[in-house]
């Protein structure tokens, strides 16, 4: 978890700055042997995909999501399949 904003690591599904507003401006994918799969989602495991993207088999992949970049009102929340070996997400806790 994250505190106010810079870039943070992660290697399971998780709320990546708590339950505060949000904004992700881009993801780094590293995926194992087969392209990862990567979702943000709203708040929590069971809110809306407002972002899924596909890593690059055996390498990284960034996904810019340029200025302002997206928000996500109550958290955002990163889900990862078994093919991820992490996930950095660069995001903002909003006031």
């Amino acid at each position: 978890m994250l505190g106010i904003g810079g870039s943070v690591r992660l290697t399971t599904d998780v709320l990546a700055n708590g339950a505060y507003p949000t904004r992700v401006y881009s993801i780094h994918i590293i995926s194992g042997a087969t392209a990862a799969i990567v979702s943000l989602k709203e708040g929590s495991t069971g809110g809306q995909i407002v972002a899924k993207e596909t890593g690059t088999a055996s390498t990284g992949k960034t996904i810019s999501y340029g200025y302002p970049g997206m928000l996500f009102p109550t958290g955002c929340f990163v889900d990862v399949d078994g093919n991820t070996t992490s996930v950095l997400v660069n995001c903002v806790r909003e006031a």
